[in-house]
């Protein structure tokens, strides 16, 4: 019965609607995805139930790439349905807009604006349980060049995540920089002024809301240090204030010195690994947003890639990542993690791939710790023209410090996809 109902999902997504339609001076297309999903832990935790769930997405796409503002529209809407575990039905919409400022080096002025509303319905590992999110962004960036090596740039972002359980929380953020660039065999100079603004509604083990303002002021400098490999090191001055509640201390200001280096670009030389495409940088900062008894300390941060083209067919892939993030709980965790992934073209329209994934987060303030250890195997076929069709394996196993976040998961899905 459970593969009957699933079937018919599958069924259901391939009866074509509409062609791509001309719409102004622009392109209307559709498209529709079906997924049938075998799930062993639908819940992330050790405890867990397995069951079978199917997802369809109709979806449509405006692409104008005409006149001075170029407009990118598309609309989702995936239908979630479970076999067994109705009570995580749901239907999650999903909706995105960008305007953007055509490209032309003959502008002076150059932006784009962006807003997006996504509804999800998936496991949460630092909660390990599944919970429904809503999430509103928007942003918007812009450059003004006034003269042959001086820019202005000014970015401004606000997330809006409100969830079914632990906290809402809204993140602002803006950015106002100065360039002068070309000087000093290519040096660059970059004055920026930050302001951050963090607050939730305190679904945290504390129960109090976190409050927070930053505003921090960098001067950095840049240069080429060999062919296409760039180093930056800047030094500036970060103040955040913070309501008393968040942390044992009662402490409100955390104020100091701001140091940052990187070094950007391909750090294996071409010349000697032609076949590789390397990158690495690195950061040594507070989080932006520090969670509750997280009194601020810095940490490393930073990510190395190579991509090694092994042969025509074959790529290999290597990333490893540590980073800083705020939870739905409202903790700050550093996450350090490593991915190697082989891609391999069967045929023309055959690609596999396998990857195997390594992931440590600490989550400050709380004494927990999880090593999840990952493996992935993939098979996506493009047919028809206007036809996809995809199978993926994955395991995953976590071990932590808390027995609740200590699980093992497998999934399969096979997933459907047309384009009209």
């Amino acid at each position: 019965m459970k593969t009957m109902r699933l079937a018919a999902v599958l069924a259901c997504t391939t009866v074509p609607v509409l062609a791509a339609l001309p719409v102004g001076r622009g392109e209307l297309s559709f498209g529709a995805t079906a997924m049938a999903t075998y799930d062993t832990n639908i819940n992330g935790t050790h405890d867990g139930t397995e069951d079978y769930y199917g997802t369809l997405t109709p979806r449509a796409r405006y692409e104008r790439k005409a006149g001075q503002i170029e407009v990118d529209a598309s609309l989702a809407l995936a239908i979630l349905r479970f076999a067994d575990q109705t009570r995580f039905n749901a239907d999650n919409l999903a909706a995105d807009l960008t305007f953007r400022l055509r490209e032309d080096p003959t502008q002076k002025l150059s932006g784009a604006v962006t807003a997006g509303y996504h509804e999800t319905s998936e496991v949460n590992p630092d909660l390990n349980e599944r919970i429904r999110a809503k999430t509103t962004t928007f942003s918007g960036l812009g450059t003004l060049v006034t003269g042959p090596r001086t820019r202005f740039g000014l970015d401004a972002s606000s997330t809006d995540v409100t969830r079914s359980t632990a906290s809402d929380q809204k993140l602002m953020h803006g950015e106002l920089r100065f360039d002068y660039e070309g000087f000093l065999d290519d040096t660059s100079l970059r004055l920026a002024y930050d302001r951050d603004s963090t607050s939730t509604s305190g679904g945290n083990f504390r129960g109090v809301d976190l409050d927070q303002t930053a505003n921090q002021l960098m001067l950095s400098l840049a240069r080429p240090l060999y062919r296409d490999v760039l180093g930056r090191f800047g030094v500036g001055y970060r103040v955040l204030d913070r309501s008393a509640a968040e942390t044992g201390t009662g402490q409100t200001r955390l104020s100091g010195t701001v140091v940052m280096a990187s070094i950007e670009g391909p750090f294996l030389p071409p010349r000697y690994f032609p076949k590789i495409k390397s990158r690495l940088a690195f950061s040594y900062e507070n989080a932006a947003a520090p969670g509750v008894n997280d009194t601020g300390t810095k940490n490393l941060a930073g990510n190395l890639s190579l991509v090694w083209q092994a042969r025509e067919t074959t790529v290999i892939s290597l990333l490893a990542e540590r980073s800083q993030r705020l939870t739905a709980d409202d903790l700050t965790v550093v996450s350090t993690t490593a991915r190697l992934r082989l891609e391999q073209n069967l045929r023309y329209n055959l690609t596999g791939s396998l990857s195997a994934g390594y992931d440590w987060e600490t989550f400050r303030g709380v004494g927990r710790s999880d090593r999840r250890k990952s493996g992935e195997a993939g098979l996506s076929y493009h047919f028809a023209r206007t036809w996809d069709a995809s199978a993926v394996g994955r395991v995953e196993s976590t071990s932590s410090t808390q027995v609740r976040s200590a699980f093992n998961r497998q999934l399969v899905s096979l997933t459907l996809g047309h384009q009209f």
